[in-house]
């Protein structure tokens, strides 16, 4: 005898861009239990409502670990959290969106959860997806789910505190969008970097490179939010960098080794006849404006890159599907890159330092 059990589970969640997250006023629940980053919370616990319960945590790349998770687990095992009515509000970086995330997926076997994003990177990248996770087996979310929060709230004035690197780790991740799927976005990019630097993305331009970066994830994830299929162009940057990144914890930021992957793909591009030289340069240029390096001692390390695309091909199901953009905007997934050809694209990448 043979059974089928066959359910859909509808998904739905909305984004807002609000001019104040931090007053909770759209967000349900008669309690308000938050986690909060340590360094958020330095900055901005005057503007935290104080009915708030909180955890504040440090939420570092190194620190994304089952240690923190635990002291998250056992924050709502201590406040006798409910399964359906009190959404836990996470407000930091991607680190603690993940990390909180994933939390809220395995307790009780999933409890609701908000996100608000304070850095530009998780503004554009991880407030948009349904991916949690944490770090384990000294590989980068080795343990993770697929659990999408109630709802997020955007709130760009976060990033007047970052320092200019954490900016530009940002503005990675934008290029990481922009470079294989949307001209117009990279040349919102190319036009002024310093200026968006310096403005710290308070301006209107910023304020149209941001929404443009978010409704085109969006546009990405919106039919595959689960990842059924896994020739995914946002894969792009997410190739060679995962190893690399956390070899080099915490001296290499995230967008720091996601655009370095960026540009070694470019380079594999550029030496199988698609990328043409002008636009490659253009790439270069536009990062180096965006005050990122181009260049790292472990991306010139053949055996590690190759071990690291070889790790990744495990999470593709045996696959390379290595996304490589044809022209600025537009991209096509490969899936047959040797050793050999690495080595050359590592060549190529000095060429351009």
């Amino acid at each position: 005898m043979t059974w089928q059990v066959k359910t859909n589970l509808p998904v739905e969640f909305q984004i807002h861009k609000v001019l104040d997250a931090l007053d909770y006023s759209v967000i349900s629940g008669h309690r308000r239990i938050a986690v909060v980053d340590e360094t958020v919370y330095n900055l901005y616990k005057d503007r935290i409502p104080e009915n708030t319960e909180l955890l504040v945590i440090r939420s570092t790349e190194s620190e994304k670990d089952w240690d923190n998770a635990e002291r998250v687990l056992t924050f709502f095992e201590d406040k006798n959290v409910l399964r359906r009515s009190e959404p836990i509000i996470a407000i930091g970086g991607g680190v603690l969106l993940d990390l909180v995330g994933f939390c809220c997926s395995i307790y009780r076997r999933g409890i609701p959860y908000v996100r608000i994003p304070t850095t530009l990177l998780a503004i554009v990248d991880a407030s948009v997806g349904a991916k949690t996770g944490i770090n384990h087996f000294d590989r980068r979310n080795r343990l993770g789910s697929f659990y999408t929060p109630t709802m997020t709230l955007l709130d760009k004035s976060f990033i007047r505190t970052q320092d200019v690197r954490e900016i530009s780790n940002g503005m990675a991740e934008i290029l990481k969008l922009a470079i294989p799927l949307d001209l117009v976005l990279f040349e919102l990019m190319e036009k002024d970097p310093t200026q968006l630097l310096l403005d710290k993305f308070q301006t209107n331009e910023a304020d149209a490179i941001i929404d443009r970066a978010v409704t085109g994830m969006i546009s990405q994830l919106n039919d595959n939010l689960w990842e059924q299929e896994l020739q995914r162009p946002v894969d792009f940057g997410h190739s060679f960098s995962p190893i690399v990144e956390m070899k080099n914890v915490p001296n290499l930021l995230h967008g720091e080794a996601v655009i370095l992957d960026c540009l070694l793909s470019s380079c594999i591009s550029n030496m199988r006849g698609y990328l043409s030289n002008n636009e490659l340069e253009r790439i270069f240029t536009v990062v180096k404006r965006c005050g990122l390096d181009t260049e790292h001692e472990d991306f010139y390390n053949v055996d590690l890159l190759w071990s690291g695309l070889l790790d990744v091909m495990n999470h593709r199901n045996g696959n390379q599907y290595l996304p490589i953009p044809t022209a600025i905007g537009c991209c096509k997934i490969i899936n047959d890159v040797t050793f050999r050809e690495i080595t050359k694209a590592c060549e190529r990448m000095r060429t351009l330092q």
